[in-house]
C-alpha cells in the first residue's frame, strides 16, 4: 500500500476498503464475500420500499453495498445504501448507519450530500437513501497528480463551507478524507459518509423524545477509530477529545496532498503513521515536491491547519475561509474555467457576455459608432410606409457623386458656355 492510500484502524470494517485494494482474507471469508456480492447483484432491477428501483451496483464493502437507484414516482436518481443482513446483528454498524441517516437529514447545505429516507427491507436489512452525486471522489483526482493551487483553494473553500454547516449543528465528521469528498462537474465539492460523526443530539431539531434518540457515543471511552492517514493527534486521548478542529487537521492533510500529490509522511504502518501525526512536523512543500510550483502564501496556512496542538490551529472553519479569501489566489477564476470546460456551451440565443459597466454603456450611448451600410443589421418592419420613404430621403444626400458623373457635368457646362459665346458674336 502506498503512503497516499488509506490505512484504516477501526473497530469495524471500512465500507469502501475493497475499492482501494483486495482484502487479504482466508477462503471462508472469501466465500462469504462472494456470496454477499451475488446477493447484492440479485437486487438489480428490483424495487424496494415500493418506490426505489435498483438500477446498478456502484460499490461493495464489508458493511453493505451502494447502488444507483431511481424513485419510481418522481423519476429522480438516488444513491441507495443497503447493509448486509449479517451486519444487522452488529449494533455498532447499525448505530453508524443510523447516525449517517440522522446527519444527512438535518444538514441542508449544498456542499453536503443529504439523506432523504431510511428504513428496513422485508428481510430486516437497513437501507438509506442519499443524494446521488455524479462525479469523482477527491482521492481519484489526487492520484492523477498535484492540483493547481487555485483549484485547491476552490475545493478547500467548499469543503469548509460544508464543515461550517455541520459544526454549527454540533456535528464533527471525524472521518474526513479524500474518498469522503465527491466532486461534481465544475469541481463542486460534497461531503459524504458521516457514519463516524460526533453528534451533539441536543443541537439537532429532532421531534422524537430523548429515550428514542440514537446514542451520542459510538464506542467505549478511549477507543480510536477513523482513518489513520488523516487522524488528528489529539485522537490519542480518545474520540471524546476530538472536536471540530480535528476536521480542520484532516483538511490540512488533504490540502497538502492536493498541492504536492503526496501525503506529508511516508509510512505504511498504522502505528508509525499516527506517531508521525503526533510528533513529526510536516516537511516543507519543496522537500516533498521539489518540482511543483506552489505559492509561498499557502505553506503557512496549511502549516497552521497541521499544528499538533489543536489550540494552535484555526479556531473554526469560518476562520479558515477568511484566511483563504485573503490570499492573492482567486478561487472564482478556477471555478469559471472549470465550469466552462465541463458544461455544454449555451445555445446561440443566450448571451454569454458579461454585463457592461454603467460608465462604459453611458459613454457608448453618447458617442455611438456608425457601422458601414453593408454591416448594419437588418431593420425591423416599420409601422407605416411613410417611415421608409422618410428614411430613404434622409439617406439620399449622403450619397457622393461618382468622379465620372462629375467630369461629364463640367464638360456639359463648358460646352453650353462656349455655344453662348459664339452665338453672341
Amino acid at each position: 500500500m502506498s503512503p497516499t492510500e488509506e490505512s484504516a484502524q477501526s473497530i469495524e470494517i471500512d465500507a469502501e476498503a475493497e475499492a482501494e485494494e483486495p482484502l487479504d482474507v482466508d477462503q471462508a471469508n472469501a466465500d462469504a464475500h462472494q456470496k454477499a456480492l451475488e446477493r447484492a447483484r440479485d437486487l438489480i432491477g428490483q424495487t424496494i420500499s415500493e418506490r426505489y428501483r435498483i438500477l446498478d451496483l456502484l460499490a461493495m464493502g464489508g458493511m453493505g453495498a451502494v447502488y444507483l437507484g431511481e424513485h419510481v414516482l418522481m423519476h429522480k436518481r438516488v444513491a441507495v445504501k443497503i447493509l448486509h443482513p449479517e451486519s444487522d446483528d452488529n449494533p455498532e454498524i447499525v448505530a453508524r448507519f443510523e447516525r449517517e441517516a440522522l446527519v444527512g437529514a438535518h444538514i441542508d447545505n449544498p456542499n453536503i450530500a443529504h439523506a432523504t429516507d431510511f428504513g428496513k427491507l422485508d428481510d430486516g436489512s437497513y437501507f438509506l437513501i442519499l443524494e446521488y452525486v455524479e462525479g469523482k471522489n477527491l482521492a481519484e483526482v489526487i492520484r492523477e497528480g498535484p492540483m493547481k493551487p487555485r483549484l485547491v483553494v476552490h475545493v478547500a473553500r467548499q469543503i469548509l463551507i460544508g464543515l461550517q454547516a455541520a459544526h454549527d449543528l454540533g456535528i464533527v465528521h471525524r472521518d474526513l478524507k479524500p474518498r469522503n469528498v465527491m466532486l461534481e462537474a465544475g469541481f463542486v465539492a460534497k461531503l459524504i459518509d458521516f457514519g463516524f460523526a460526533k453528534v451533539s443530539v441536543g443541537k439537532l431539531p429532532l421531534t422524537v423524545p430523548k429515550e428514542g434518540r440514537p446514542p451520542s457515543r459510538l464506542t467505549g471511552v478511549g477507543v480510536i477509530f477513523g482513518t489513520i492517514n488523516y487522524l488528528a493527534p489529539e485522537a490519542a486521548h480518545g474520540m471524546d477529545a476530538v472536536d471540530e478542529r480535528a476536521d480542520l487537521y484532516a483538511l490540512g492533510v488533504m490540502m497538502y496532498e492536493m498541492l504536492t500529490g503526496k501525503h506529508p509522511f511516508d509510512s505504511t504502518d498504522p502505528i508509525e503513521m499516527f506517531q508521525h501525526h503526533r510528533t513529526t512536523p510536516p516537511p516543507p512543500f519543496s522537500v516533498r515536491a521539489p518540482d511543483v510550483k506552489i505559492p509561498a502564501e499557502l505553506e503557512p496556512l496549511v502549516g497552521k491547519l497541521l499544528e499538533k496542538d489543536p489550540y494552535e490551529r484555526f479556531s473554526n472553519a469560518g476562520a479558515v475561509i477568511e484566511a483563504l479569501d485573503a490570499l492573492s489566489i482567486s478561487s472564482e477564476v478556477v471555478e469559471e474555467a472549470a465550469v466552462r470546460s465541463k458544461k455544454t456551451p449555451p445555445p446561440p440565443s443566450v448571451s454569454v457576455r458579461p454585463p457592461e459597466k454603467p460608465s462604459e454603456k453611458a459613454s457608448e450611448e453618447k458617442t455611438p459608432e456608425k457601422a458601414p451600410p453593408s454591416a448594419e443589421p437588418r431593420k425591423k418592419k416599420k409601422k407605416a410606409r411613410g417611415d421608409e420613404t422618410a428614411l430613404s430621403a434622409r439617406r439620399a444626400p449622403e450619397r457622393k457623386p461618382s468622379p465620372i458623373n462629375y467630369t461629364l457635368a463640367v464638360v456639359a457646362i463648358v460646352a453650353v458656355l462656349a455655344a453662348a459665346f459664339f452665338a453672341s458674336r
